[in-house]
């Protein structure tokens, strides 16, 4: 039990009720009472000779009984449902709904997906090049892979150079010394419906 003291009697009236209350509630409690040096009055558990000593009677026991608590209502079923248990919102036809009905065509269901990705990764962009006969082979990567009548063009400056191609690997010759642009593109029905980005590259023969 900590030690209590006070320098006023108001204090003392106020703590002693709550040291009768907060007593060991087990067995009876002695609590010594005493002044200390600086006219304090101190209340302890630890024995102090020429202490006032009060008994302290255990606390009452009050007996508790349990109580049921309902589980409160779940507003979001509260606000959908009536009392009786139906719900309060009739569900709503097609026609209410204000989404207008599918359209799509057999057409446009058996039409092959667009393409997510497309690059040229061989030349590399800024490579210097050294071929025979000014050529050159052109890689590329695509996601998803060519599908049905799609095909592949090249273009070097800006001019086809490899049309209706379904390949990924392609041997462009005649091809003069400096630099070029590359830039490749998935066409269909002959529409331009994916491209590349540019690659740059310079082109040397062995003689240079």
């Amino acid at each position: 039990m900590p030690v209590v003291n006070g320098r006023s009697s108001r204090w003392l009236h106020l703590l002693w009720p709550l040291l009768l209350v907060v007593a060991q509630p087990l067995a009876a409690a002695k609590v010594y009472q005493y002044t200390n040096d600086a006219g304090e009055t101190v209340f302890t558990d630890e024995p102090v000779e020429g202490a006032t000593v009060h008994e302290v009677e255990d606390a009452p026991v009050i007996p508790m009984t349990p109580v049921d608590i309902p589980e409160p209502p779940d507003p979001a079923r509260s606000e959908t449902q009536s009392s009786d248990g139906a719900s309060d919102t009739p569900p709503e036809s097609p026609a209410m709904s204000g989404s207008p009905p599918s359209t799509q065509t057999d057409q446009e269901a058996s039409e092959p997906p667009g393409y997510r990705h497309l690059a040229i990764v061989e030349p590399a962009d800024g490579e210097v090049a050294s071929r025979l006969q000014g050529s050159i082979t052109v890689g590329l990567v695509m996601q998803p892979n060519l599908q049905g009548g799609d095909r592949v063009h090249i273009l070097v400056d800006g001019e086809p150079r490899v049309r209706d191609s379904s390949g990924r690997r392609h041997l462009i010759n005649g091809l003069a010394p400096g630099e070029h642009v590359l830039m490749a593109q998935i066409h269909r029905d002959g529409e331009v419906i994916k491209e590349s980005a540019p690659v740059r590259f310079q082109l040397m023969t062995p003689s240079q």
